[in-house]
């Protein structure tokens, strides 16, 4: 188990360090691509040990679901109750219907088996439609819609899932029971998750108020939050998704309230927040990869392919043909916006989830391998098709490469700006030279060679500690930073910038003045 971690997170994090190279490539396709390798080496393949999907959904899904609720307002999600019940309850029982049919009467497969491949197709991934519309620009309207829906369709989906599974295994279905099981699982989840999460959010909020330097450990009981609600909500016999995202919304609205009552643990969980995101929705994906390499080395045959191939692509078109519907007639939205819609619904790490509970739930093997790779199939196609046509469809961004130099050329500007202050205080060159050379690293502007004889002289040369010299050169920092700032608000009122640029690089500016004054790394502590 130790083995297979470390070389899944490694695998996830190499896929994000070449993603940073092609940064025109989906972090996901990479992902993909890093799987498969990871799978067709005999040396790394036999120490990744067999899938199991407890630890799937509760060390992958959960987190992710957790961060996902957490970026969106409880309020929001209050006023769009209706809009959200459609797109959630009656849109994914449309497409499980359409698709179901499809499959049996298309490719002759049997009502159950089609049925459980048309649940597991219905749940789609926000991260997902993220990655294949970087760089363009959604309707607003249909990107908050596709938010909500990945947020909320997932309970539907396992509620789905767990009715038509049994229907295969023991050939018994009763409507009746599904629909109460889906308010039971999804009404329990959300108010437990609401629940448990307030009363930590309670817990966190008295011991800040209690106790000074709690950052560490408010990060630590944050970072377990989605872990405990989901156990503890699939223990109740309840939702853990639809707890997890609760308990997003919760932490989205203590943000809001207590916005600088603890500003240093909130920037540390924002910071924590998207580094975990990347990360495990890289590892989903890796496993993704793995996966289908294992299961087409074991199953490989022309007909296995196309049957594969073939149900992945009925899935796709059904869930297409109810979405576009929907969009017209119920949300009467125009063709374009429909088509938008029809196509953001893209299927990721929930949709593999999923497959990998059918072993559980008694499903046989042969059974599985074909719900497996009919599902790769249609979450290949859900991601791929939309990076091809929303490159046709929707316009770009503000030209990023132009956006990318203007943001580039006043941070030198700007950090010229605050050189010329420091020029202006006479210092001692030796000591003017080493100033610069801190302050140029906000750009990464410094050499590499520079930075090799600096790093190899820090090694050998002890800190300076003389209190004195420490406040001189805070006090040539701040003076720094202010000329900066000075300049980057008078870029703005020249327009040289827009606003919400010139925030992005002021952030910059204030954090790198934090990790100066940050006193956990003040000398006078050590």
């Amino acid at each position: 188990m130790l083995a297979t971690t470390f070389i899944l997170i490694l695998a996830a994090i190499f896929s994000l360090v070449v993603s940073k190279y092609i940064p025109k490539v989906s972090t996901n396709y990479i992902s993909i691509l890093v799987g498969i390798l990871c799978g067709l080496i005999p040396i790394i393949g036999k120490h990744v040990a067999s899938f199991n999907p407890e630890i799937f959904m509760i060390l992958l899904v959960a987190p992710l679901l957790f961060y996902e609720g957490q970026e969106t307002p409880l309020s929001f999600v209050r006023h769009h109750m209706r809009e959200i019940f459609g797109v959630t309850v009656i849109m994914v029982l449309l497409s499980t219907l359409v698709a179901g049919f499809s499959l049996t009467y298309a490719l002759g497969l049997s009502l159950p088996a089609a049925f459980v491949m048309a649940a597991i197709s219905t749940p789609t991934d926000a991260t997902a439609t993220s990655s294949v519309s970087e760089g363009l620009r959604l309707p607003s309207k249909i990107t908050r819609m596709l938010k909500m829906e990945s947020l909320f369709n997932d309970a539907s989906g396992i509620v789905l899932l767990q009715a038509t599974a049994l229907w295969l295994v023991k050939n018994e279905l009763s409507i009746r029971h599904t629909v109460s099981e889906f308010f039971i699982s999804a009404i329990g989840g959300f108010f437990l998750g609401f629940f448990v999460s307030t009363l930590i959010m309670l817990f966190r909020q008295k011991m800040l108020r209690l106790f000074e330097d709690t950052v560490s450990l408010q990060t630590l009981i944050y970072l377990l939050t989605p872990f405990a609600i989901y156990f503890l909500a699939e223990e109740a016999s309840v939702s853990g998704i639809l707890a997890v995202v609760a308990a997003g919304l919760v932490h989205n609205s203590e943000e809001r309230a207590a916005l600088f009552t603890d500003s240093r643990r909130t920037f540390i969980a924002r910071e924590t927040q998207r580094m975990f995101a990347d990360l495990l929705n890289s590892l989903v994906f890796v496993i993704f990869g793995i996966t289908s390499v294992r299961i087409i080395s074991e199953q490989f045959s022309w007909q296995n392919i196309s049957l594969w191939g073939l149900s992945g692509l009925v899935l796709y078109l059904a869930n297409l043909v109810v979405r576009y519907g929907y969009a017209r007639l119920v949300l009467h939205q125009d063709n374009y916006n429909a088509w938008v819609f029809s196509l953001g619904g893209v299927h990721g790490a929930v949709t593999l989830a999923l497959v990998f509970t059918l072993p559980g739930l008694g499903v046989a093997s042969m059974s599985f391998n074909l719900i497996l790779m009919a599902e790769l199939t249609l979450i290949i196609l859900s991601m791929l098709v939309p990076t091809i046509l929303f490159r046709f469809i929707l316009p770009k961004k503000s030209a990023s490469a132009t956006r990318k130099e203007t943001i580039a050329q006043i941070k030198d500007e700007m950090m010229a700006a605050g050189i010329a202050e420091v020029k202006k205080m006479h210092l001692p060159k030796r000591f003017e030279h080493i100033m610069i050379y801190y302050l140029k690293d906000q750009l990464s502007a410094s050499p590499m060679q520079e930075f090799i004889i600096r790093w190899s002289k820090m090694a050998i040369i002890p800190q300076i500690r003389n209190a004195k010299f420490q406040q001189a050169q805070y006090m040539i920092f701040r003076r720094f930073f202010m000329a900066e700032r000075e300049y980057l608000n008078r870029a703005v009122e020249e327009k040289k910038i827009s606003a919400e640029d010139a925030y992005y690089i002021y952030e910059e500016s204030l954090i790198a003045e934090a990790v100066l004054i940050d006193p956990y790394t003040n000398d006078e502590k050590n």
